[in-house]
C-alpha cells in the first residue's frame, strides 16, 4: 500500500490530488481537503466553522440531494484540523471548471435545473439538521462586524472593476447588512450551496451538472443561489439577455412551491447585492483566489447589480 501525490494547491483550503494504491494491486484517485498551510485562510475557514459544515454535508446530506456531488470515501472534523477524502472528479472523466469560465444560456439552465430540484426537495424542511441554520446566524454576527471594513478593501483592490456609482449604495449595504439580509431572506428557507461560481461547478462524464465546494451550505433563500450562479457565470450580455427566461425555467422546474414571477423577480434582484458583497470579501482576503479572477467575478457580480439596481431593490 502507499500513495502517490499528483499535484498540491492551497488556497481557503489545501487541496491535494492523489492515487492511493490499495492491496491486491487496486489504486484509488482521490482528492483530499486539508487546512490550508495559509493562517488567514485557516482563520477564514475556521472562525465561521465553514470545515465543519462541509464536513456534514459529505457525511449526512450528500446522498440525499439530487444534484451531481463527488463521491466521498471520508470526512471527518478534529480539533485542530479537518480532512475530507473526495473521488477524483478528473480521472472520473468529468469536467471542471474556472472561475473565470463563462456559461452559455443553454448552460446555465442545465445546472439551474437540478438547482431547483434541490430546493424543492428541501423546502421548509432544514430545521431537520438544526445545523444548517447555524451558518446564517454566525455570518449576521460576523458580517456586522466585518463587511464594512472588507467591502471597502475589495473595493480598494479590484480598483475599476466596480463603478464609482457602487461605493456609496456598497458602504450603505455594509453598515446596515443584518437589515439587508433580512430583505433578501424570504421564507421558508431551503438547502443553498451558496457559492455557486463557476469555479465550483463541473459536468459529469455523462453530462450532468454538478457542484463542488460545500463549506458554505446552508439553511436559505432559493434566490441565493439563482442570482450568485447567473451573476458570476454568464456574461454581462447573456445575463441581461437570457436572465428572465432562466429565472422563469427555474421557477417552472421548482414547482407548485414557486413564487409569482414579480415575487421571485424582486428576490432576485436584491440577491445580486449578497453575490457583490461575497466577491468583494474575496479580493479583501485575498487567499482565496488570485487578484485577477476576484476582479473579473466582482465586475460581473457588480456589472449585474448595476444594471437591477440591486442595491436600490433592498
Amino acid at each position: 500500500m502507499g500513495i502517490d501525490i499528483l499535484n498540491s494547491q492551497s488556497g481557503t483550503t489545501r487541496r491535494t490530488r492523489t492515487w492511493v494504491h490499495l492491496a491486491g494491486g487496486k489504486e484509488l484517485a482521490v482528492f483530499v481537503k486539508q487546512p490550508s498551510r495559509s493562517l488567514v485562510a485557516q482563520a477564514f475557514v475556521a472562525i465561521p466553522r465553514l470545515s465543519r459544515a462541509e464536513v456534514r454535508f459529505y457525511t449526512e446530506l450528500r446522498d440525499q440531494v439530487p444534484i451531481a456531488t463527488p463521491r466521498c470515501y471520508g470526512a471527518e472534523h478534529f480539533r485542530f484540523g479537518f480532512i475530507v477524502i473526495l473521488e477524483d472528479l478528473v480521472n472520473a472523466g468529468a469536467t471542471l471548471r474556472n472561475s473565470t469560465d463563462t456559461l452559455s444560456a443553454d448552460e446555465a439552465a442545465s445546472l439551474l435545473e437540478p438547482l431547483a430540484d434541490m430546493h424543492r426537495q428541501w423546502w421548509g424542511r432544514t430545521e431537520s439538521h438544526p445545523w444548517l441554520a447555524d451558518n446564517p446566524r454566525r455570518e449576521l454576527m460576523l458580517g456586522a462586524l466585518l463587511s464594512p471594513s472588507l467591502c471597502r478593501l475589495g473595493l480598494w483592490r479590484v480598483g475599476s472593476a466596480v463603478p464609482e456609482t457602487l461605493h456609496q449604495p456598497i458602504a450603505r449595504y455594509a453598515r446596515n447588512r443584518r437589515a439587508a439580509q433580512e430583505a433578501m431572506s424570504a421564507r421558508p428557507t431551503t438547502l443553498i450551496h451558496n457559492d455557486c461560481h463557476p469555479g465550483n461547478q463541473f459536468v459529469t462524464a455523462d453530462g450532468r451538472h454538478g457542484l463542488v465546494d460545500w463549506q458554505l451550505c446552508r439553511a436559505g433563500p432559493w434566490a441565493r443561489d439563482v442570482a450568485y450562479l447567473l451573476t458570476t457565470s454568464l456574461d454581462p450580455d447573456t445575463r441581461r439577455t437570457a436572465e428572465r427566461d432562466l429565472l422563469a425555467g427555474y421557477l417552472h422546474q421548482l414547482g407548485p412551491v414557486a413564487p409569482s414571477f414579480d415575487e421571485a423577480w424582486l428576490a432576485y434582484r436584491r440577491n445580486v447585492a449578497y453575490a457583490v458583497e461575497a466577491m468583494l470579501v474575496t479580493a479583501a482576503v485575498g487567499v482565496m483566489m488570485p487578484k485577477s479572477t476576484s476582479r473579473v467575478l466582482v465586475s460581473r457580480a457588480a456589472t449585474a447589480a448595476a444594471d437591477l439596481d440591486s442595491f436600490g431593490a433592498l
